[in-house]
């Protein structure tokens, strides 16, 4: 006979309760990886379309893009070299993720080149 006394098992909350906190981390500290590789993304897409569009062109867009992401201000001073055969865009911004009360900077460097 199978005793019925209403305990559960702990097993299967106690997995639940590790993926939500890993969720939940996962949230807070990879949301500004997210927003970096969002802007890397476009900055790649400029960086393929350069024959197309001119510097101040390919700034408005990726200011648009920044914009859009809701990245700082910082991300906005990018530098657009243009050699006769490749292009190169690069610059750098600090953002950082809060978890609790426990606030960390994260610094990115963005360096995209390519063939014109």
């Amino acid at each position: 006979m199978v005793s019925r006394r209403g305990a559960t098992e702990t097993g299967c909350l106690g997995w639940m309760l590790i993926i939500a906190i890993i969720a939940y981390v996962g949230m807070h500290v990879g949301a500004p990886y997210m927003r970096f590789y969002r802007f890397r993304d476009a900055v790649d897409q400029q960086v393929r379309y350069a024959t197309f569009r001119n510097d101040d062109g390919i700034r408005k867009e990726i200011w648009s893009a920044a914009d859009s992401i809701g990245l700082p201000e910082e991300a906005y001073h990018l530098t657009v070299e243009r050699a006769p055969s490749a292009i190169r865009i690069f610059g750098a911004y600090d953002d950082s993720w809060r978890l609790f009360r426990l606030t960390r900077p994260v610094h990115f460097i963005l360096n995209r080149q390519g063939p014109l």
